[in-house]
């Protein structure tokens, strides 16, 4: 029995030395000397067993030791062969006074053990001055900068140069606005020129020369038609046909003497293009050619009567028009008026 235990002990004494060569902490410089001012790495490599708990070293962030300074810390980890883990710190050193500096070992604790790395040495040096042959001047002192006018005017240039370019694009597109104003008040609507009549009935007969109605388009047809028809109204009585419903164009017409009588044939076309364009009713082929000679008649009835073109071409109108254009306007009225006639036999 006394034989099994001591084989055991023997078994766990020869065991320990296999653990401690599974943990390692080595530290380690890049070089063990550099010139005052230059830099140099210090290295720690841990390595332990995969599932080990690993304590790293605590180091200040600014100083290793007194006079050699911290410049950059980094940590790195890996797995390396044999389940192991490889724990890698690194510090970057520098120091401005020469001299022998001693750092002492890194102690890391893993699984609750404390393991100790190597002493180092770093040896400073610094360069030899030749003080008799060469004089050591103080560090000379900010120089202020020459005064170039450029450096000034740069930036004025620019500010002025942008300002220019946007008072320039400002005054071009004000220019080609106003032009457009004076060309749409140059070019009026030819529509315009002619009298309301006129140009009313010029109108209803390119309605009439489309026949949309026969086409089956009922609803172009009855929009140009009330169109016409709104536009007249406005030139003719002043009235906001244009912008009203067909109740309140017939209330405004109801105020004026001279509509009473055909204010009703002007109901009947408003009514039923109102069924047409809202309720989408199919008018009637008669429907349609008696709304069309409504319209005309409304226009007819309701035109005001120009004065007889005097017999002396030379001598003025009493209204103030041209003699000549009077003249033109009653014969193209009256021709139209035969036209039309002619057309409805």
């Amino acid at each position: 029995m006394m034989r099994k235990y001591w084989i055991l002990i023997l078994l766990l004494v020869a065991g320990w030395p296999l653990q401690a060569a599974r943990v390692s902490v080595d530290a380690r410089l890049d070089s063990m000397s550099m010139f005052i001012g230059n830099q140099n790495r210090l290295t720690l490599e841990i390595t332990v067993p995969e599932e080990s708990m690993v304590s790293l070293p605590v180091v200040p962030a600014d100083t290793l030791v007194t006079n050699v300074f911290i410049l950059q810390a980094s940590l790195d980890s890996q797995r390396v062969d044999n389940g192991r883990k490889r724990y890698t710190q690194q510090w970057l050193l520098t120091c401005f006074d020469e001299g022998l500096y001693y750092i002492p070992p890194f102690t890391v604790d893993v699984d609750g053990e404390d393991y100790v790395s190597n002493y180092l040495s770093l040896k400073v040096l610094t360069f030899d001055v030749d003080t008799a042959s060469k004089a050591i001047f103080d560090i000379k002192p900010v120089e202020k900068a020459p005064f170039v006018p450029s450096d000034y005017l740069r930036p004025v240039f620019m500010v002025w140069g942008g300002l220019s370019l946007a008072i320039l694009a400002e005054m071009l597109i004000l220019v080609f606005r106003r032009r457009r104003e004076l060309e749409r008040m140059e070019a009026p609507d030819p529509e315009l020129l002619l009298p309301p009549h006129v140009a009313a009935l010029k109108a209803l007969d390119t309605i009439r020369e489309e026949k949309l109605w026969q086409q089956g388009r009922y609803k172009d047809f009855y929009t140009q038609l009330t169109n016409v028809l709104r536009k007249y109204i406005f030139r003719r009585y002043g009235i906001g046909a244009l912008e009203m419903t067909s109740g309140e164009i017939l209330e405004a017409l109801r105020r004026d003497e001279e509509s009473k009588e055909i204010r009703q044939m002007l109901a009947q076309i408003l009514t039923l293009s109102d069924f047409v364009k809202f309720a989408k009713m199919n008018p009637l082929p008669d429907e349609n050619d008696r709304a069309l000679r409504d319209a005309y008649g409304f226009v007819e009835q309701t035109k005001r009567e120009e004065a007889p073109a005097m017999s002396d071409e030379t001598e003025a109108a009493p209204t103030g028009e041209d003699p000549a254009a009077a003249g033109v306007s009653g014969q193209s009225s009256t021709a139209l008026a035969s036209e039309r006639k002619e057309a409805e036999r």
